[in-house]
């Protein structure tokens, strides 16, 4: 799994250039609790007029889709490696998460159903590969991606949750465990997701290593190994490492890129005041640093392309 570090040359390459594909994405619809749901769906080029590799990719809370599509570098990874992205749009900037409940007149949201009948959709119109479906997100998202790993085994090939940990009555939900690649980016100063965890009146969130614990145990990983990654900006005072898992049953594998001083943010190769997924400065006290070492959407997506169902 090396092979991400050595692609970061022409990941950066890619991002300066700002290349992408003028392309025009759909907008798509579903009735879905008696209320249109909506996402938007990216088909580069040379993912078109046949099933392509699906990535699900969600924002945090109180986002827009149209906005994490925007900021989280996605669409550019998947003009160049042709595959699909898909940026579902929540109900009231909130997923429905264990103890996180948005309602539609008056019942818990469906996200679950939503999602499910979203890659049905897409697989039935053979847009989608049903072996290669996949789902990332930012903070919340993050969350909302440990829920579908849990729900949906059967349809998501692997999973990629940045900036949170899971929390532990999802845990008790997902018994028994179902093997699943995953991959996690954390920083060990978010003051939001805490890296160490935290107890809340909606619920324990575990530490993140007591949450790659968790997918080691069940992907019965037995082997690990850190490598540091090259600093590629002296001014910036996070350091990030890449934490592998080997040894991994059932073709899977779990690794953890960990920011020493990084906050609650969406790391970048190219930092701007959006990096973090949201409006707010980066390096502000709320969000501490954000890494200029990764471009996260490069790094989830070699990790995804390692894995089918």
């Amino acid at each position: 799994m090396c092979r991400a570090l050595l692609r970061l040359p022409f990941a950066a390459f890619l991002f300066l250039l700002g290349w992408a594909a003028a392309h025009a994405d759909e907008v798509l619809t579903y009735k879905w609790q008696g209320v249109d749901r909506t996402a938007i769906l990216h088909i580069p080029k040379g993912a078109e007029g046949h099933p392509a590799p699906l990535v699900i990719v969600m924002y945090g809370s109180d986002d827009k889709a149209v906005n994490f599509q925007k900021n989280s570098g996605f669409d550019a990874v998947a003009d160049s490696e042709n595959f699909i992205t898909l940026y579902p749009e929540a109900i009231d900037g909130a997923w429905n998460i264990k103890n996180r409940k948005p309602v539609i007149n008056g019942e818990p949201v469906d996200d679950i159903g939503f999602f499910r009948t979203m890659i049905d959709d897409l697989v039935r119109r053979k847009i989608a590969d049903g072996t290669r479906v996949y789902a990332t997100g930012f903070s919340f998202g993050a969350l909302m991606t440990y829920t579908l790993a849990c729900a949906l085994p059967d349809r998501i090939s692997a999973i990629a949750p940045v900036a949170s940990a899971i929390n532990e009555a999802q845990v008790e939900d997902c018994k028994p465990g179902h093997t699943m690649p995953v991959m996690m980016v954390n920083g060990t100063d978010d003051d939001v997701q805490r890296y160490d965890g935290y107890i809340r009146s909606f619920g324990r969130l575990l530490s993140v290593p007591e949450t790659t614990e968790y997918w080691r145990r069940i992907d019965g990983c037995t082997g690990e190994n850190a490598t540091a990654l090259p600093h590629l900006n002296p001014h910036d005072l996070t350091r990030a490492s890449l934490v592998q898992w080997s040894g991994c049953q059932a073709d899977t594998g779990v690794q953890l890129y960990r920011v020493e001083n990084g906050g609650h943010c969406w790391p970048r190769l190219a930092k701007s005041d959006t990096s973090s997924g949201h409006d707010d400065p980066v390096d502000g006290p709320r969000f501490g640093g954000c890494s200029g070492d990764i471009e996260t959407a490069v790094e989830v997506w070699n990790f995804f392309s390692e894995f089918h169902r």
